[in-house]
């Protein structure tokens, strides 16, 4: 039971730190490819607004909460907009909607109406977080688009540096509850719940981090709590246990927060 509480504890404290959902992305044909698009040209644009509402109300989930998933191209370095398919079922077409009618020309939906930056990804996801589009990709290309027309393609090659423990729940557990047994055989008069927070610092060669900083924040001054912490940060330390990545030209290191239990 003790080791069920645990789990529940590390995966609210590392998972769930979000509080929304990691949303499906369009869907972009680019030199003869489909990708898949984080960027949504169409409900980021105010002018649409009353259209995504009515794309809204009629589905919604938590994956998908703009109700559709829109199907786009770039051909002669024009972004169109090919076709909606609606989360509820069934496609549409842009010159079967209103608000889009106008943007039609020989068939096709210029998206003139947009001026901004397609981010556009592929292979294998590296990093997410339960949140939006709050993900990187092994290969990101961010296309820049002024009136429709694109002017500008930038490259981005991202990659995990070290995997950590995080991954594996069953160990990560098990070495905090090991690591709250150790210490309350030690300091007996310590007890509840001590939360240190863990993230890498300085990078050399290769990338790699050469030092790990270890905070605590509910921090108590009282003995013996900064011998204890001492022996925490060595312990932790010495443990491989958050990932980090490269990701658009810079080193990435998340911080996590973990909870030890003494007893």
């Amino acid at each position: 039971m003790k080791q069920i509480i645990i789990t529940i504890i590390v995966w609210m404290t590392i998972v769930l730190s979000a509080g929304a959902t990691g949303q499906e992305g369009e869907q972009l044909f680019w030199k003869g490819t489909n990708y898949q698009m984080l960027t949504c040209p169409l409900y980021d644009c105010h002018e649409f607004d009353n259209l995504g509402k009515k794309l809204e109300e009629e589905w919604s989930s938590t994956s998908l909460w703009r109700g559709y998933v829109g199907h786009w191209s770039i051909e002669d370095g024009m972004l169109y907009l090919c076709s909606i398919e609606k989360a509820s079922g069934g496609t549409v077409f842009p010159m079967d909607i209103p608000e889009l009618r106008k943007y039609c020309k020989n068939g096709k939906c210029v998206a003139t109406w947009f001026s901004d930056t397609l981010r556009v990804v592929s292979g294998s996801q590296i990093f997410y977080e339960h949140m939006g589009f709050n993900r990187c990709y092994e290969h990101e290309d961010f296309i820049a688009v002024k009136q429709g027309k694109v002017v500008s393609v930038k490259r981005v090659e991202n990659k995990l540096i070290i995997k950590g423990k995080m991954d594996d729940q069953k160990e990560l557990v098990q070495f905090l509850a090991d690591l709250g047994k150790q210490l309350h055989q030690r300091y007996p008069e310590a007890s509840g719940r001590i939360f240190a927070r863990v993230q890498y610092s300085n990078f050399g060669l290769m990338m790699m981090p050469t030092d790990v900083d270890v905070t605590f924040p509910q921090k108590r001054e009282e003995p013996p709590y900064p011998q204890m912490e001492r022996e925490i940060k060595e312990k932790l330390a010495n443990y491989i246990l958050v990932p980090c990545y490269y990701i658009n030209g810079k080193i990435k290191s998340p911080s996590w927060t973990l909870p030890i239990r003494l007893e």
